[in-house]
């Protein structure tokens, strides 16, 4: 599988109120584990990275801390390559509803691995695999019918959890299912699914849920009106953005071919180089390391304080390239957050070089084609930049259009070349 689409389940004939019941539970039990799990990633994650640096006195972290975290969680990825499933699929082949309880524990493991000691991964993966595994574990022995929906509507209610709102995901399903991967009678209950698992995050009546975790850019200014040099920045960032996500993507496709021959050497090897590259950005530039390291989900707001354009330019740089070593050097976690945040920073480089551009609607425009690029999905793509990039206002919509149209057609030619390079195309020199 070489899309973001889910692997599709068979047709099925789970309908009417057995569906819609089961969307009703596993949307609230998938919620429920996914949020523990995410509770228990960032709680690790904060406590190795903040909490006992500062316990020790440390004023800043040293770089051997920071190696010697990533090779920890090389070693653990490594580790879980020898269970059964091997960590499952790359980040490269897109969002997976599959993966049986079986090969759930080997991902899992990898993906912790990955997100817990800095790798340039996104949670999403590994939460979708929470909620089919809990899906299937609570299904077993039923139906294989009722198991395969039953683990679409558990990972789709708690990839749910990461965005904020029930909508991103529910769109990104209206995608699958034009695209021909998801059948569409599982839309009602899917949608049922991300309701419930919803106000598992907000709450009912006197309870107040497990906390949301809003997806949004902080301090974007209002954009009330377009104007046409606008929209032809916006065009033209777009292009820039793509461009980086396409170069970023074959990046890691080669990464990926060197690591299926010499496994724990790339493990290693990106590891270091990764490690290298964010005590480099953080020394030189007096940045923190987070703007290089991890999804960059939390970091956005840091990226659009920034008003050196070196720094921001060395900052992308380097995170396109952690994130090529991450998704193709053998690490687990989706695809989705690390290239959101490069399209925010190629955005705010573009404003800091040309003063007079309004950070909102590029930023919608460079989200929208980077990540169309990386997931295939133009609307949920567009969708996406809007929801991020909200503060700004409904009109950076023609923007984020415009940028998943171009994010779109390059991602098109890219799998036409990567076609006739994989038939073997005498004009590819192959």
């Amino acid at each position: 599988m070489t899309s973001s689409s889910p692997s599709a389940p068979p047709a099925h004939e789970v309908l009417g109120r057995q569906a819609l019941v089961l969307a009703v539970v596993l949307g609230v039990v998938a919620s429920l584990f996914a949020s523990v799990y995410l509770g228990v990633v960032t709680a690790v994650q904060e406590w190795l990275w903040t909490d006992l640096p500062q316990d020790l006195g440390w004023d800043g972290l040293p770089w051997w801390w920071v190696l010697g975290l990533m090779l920890v969680g090389a070693t653990i990825v490594l580790l879980a390559g020898r269970l059964p499933g091997g960590t499952g699929q790359s980040p490269l082949t897109g969002l997976h509803f599959n993966v049986t309880p079986r090969d759930a524990g080997s991902f899992l493991l990898a993906a912790t691995g990955s997100l817990v000691f800095g790798f340039v991964v996104g949670p999403e993966a590994p939460l979708i695999i929470v909620g089919t595994t809990v899906a299937a574990l609570l299904l077993r022995g039923r139906d294989p019918k009722v198991v395969q929906l039953g683990m679409l509507l558990g990972g789709a209610a708690a990839i749910g959890l990461i965005f904020g709102n029930p909508f991103i995901t529910a769109f990104m399903f209206l995608e699958f299912a034009a695209m021909g991967a998801v059948p569409a009678v599982a839309l009602v209950p899917t949608f049922v699914a991300l309701g419930t698992g919803y106000l598992v995050q907000v709450g009912v009546g006197q309870w107040s849920g497990l906390a949301i975790h809003p997806l949004s850019v902080p301090g974007v200014p209002e954009y009330s009106h377009e104007t046409f040099p606008d929209l032809l920045a916006g065009a033209a960032i777009a292009i820039v953005a793509g461009l980086a996500a396409v170069v970023v993507r074959e990046f890691g496709e080669r990464v990926a071919v060197l690591a299926a021959r010499f496994r724990a050497p790339v493990l290693y090897g990106t590891a270091i180089v990764i490690a290298v590259l964010a005590i480099a950005i953080s020394r030189s530039q007096d940045v923190p390391g987070d703007l290089v390291l991890f999804s960059g989900e939390t970091a956005m707001g840091s990226i659009m304080a920034q008003t050196s354009a070196v720094t921001v330019l060395l900052v992308i740089l380097a995170k396109c390239l952690a994130y090529g070593l991450s998704i193709g050097g053998g690490y687990r976690g989706g695809p989705i957050f690390p290239i959101v945040y490069i399209g925010v920073g190629i955005a705010v480089l573009a404003t800091i070089v040309v003063t007079d551009l309004p950070i909102g609607p590029m930023a919608a425009a460079a989200v929208a084609a980077a990540s169309t690029v990386m997931l295939r999905l133009p609307f949920t793509s567009a969708l996406l930049a809007v929801l991020i990039l909200g503060t700004a206002g409904m009109t950076i919509a023609p923007f984020a259009i415009i940028g998943s149209v171009i994010g779109f057609g390059m991602r098109q030619a890219l799998d036409r070349f990567d076609a006739r390079r994989a038939a073997g195309s005498p004009a590819l020199g192959t």
